[in-house]
């Protein structure tokens, strides 16, 4: 259970909130690479010196930003799977959620993976326990769980596995979507990737 902020607590996340949104503004205004630390905190009305209190750089205030983003689609996302019953519908729904989210600003997303990409393999922290971690995992867990129960999925490996496997195919097709614009070369795509997923490599 989340405790309360209390008065100082609320101040400092209204005051760490009016910077990511002044930032975002900035970044889709003027481009990220244009946008000095020094304008957010101009913007933001704090001194620079209070700003770096928050962030360290423009690329953390960006990774916030998708984080926040991320959990509130996570919500629309939970709630759209409660329409599409089996695991091939909802999986699909995923890879085309993870695309229309990230597609609506490619520069800031290769930013973004950049540098996220850079902290998961820093530090002696596994890249898949990272605090900075998106919280997409979480709904695939669940997907995958539901699955395993339904006898949809095997059962006999952990379900953290299959889902850290299905992430990196996420990602392919994710990458595979800044590459092509074709609407029918990506569906064929996404239909193999998820072929892959549940049914291997392997020859019958």
């Amino acid at each position: 259970m989340t405790m309360p902020m209390n008065r100082r607590e609320r101040k400092k996340e209204e005051t760490r909130l009016n910077i990511i949104d002044c930032s975002i503004e900035l970044f889709r205004a003027k481009g990220f690479q244009e946008t000095s630390m020094e304008e957010i905190a101009t913007k933001t009305d704090i001194a620079k010196g209070t700003l770096y209190n928050y962030f360290e750089n423009k690329e953390s205030i960006l990774s916030a930003y998708v984080q926040s983003s991320i959990m509130d689609f996570g919500e629309e996302l939970e709630s759209l799977l409660k329409d599409h019953s089996g695991i091939e519908a909802r999986l699909r729904l995923l890879l085309d959620f993870r695309h229309d989210f990230f597609g609506k600003d490619p520069e800031l997303t290769a930013i973004y993976l950049s540098y996220r990409m850079q902290n998961l393999f820093n530090g002696p922290t596994s890249p898949f326990e990272h605090p900075e971690r998106s919280g997409l995992e979480k709904v695939i867990l669940k997907i995958l769980l539901e699955a395993q129960k339904n006898k949809e999925i095997r059962d006999d490996m952990p379900v953290t596995v299959l889902a850290r496997s299905f992430q990196l195919i996420t990602v392919n097709y994710f990458i595979s979507c800044q590459f092509s614009q074709e609407s029918a070369e990506l569906e064929h795509l996404r239909e193999q990737l998820i072929t892959l997923f549940l049914n291997g490599a392997k020859q019958n």
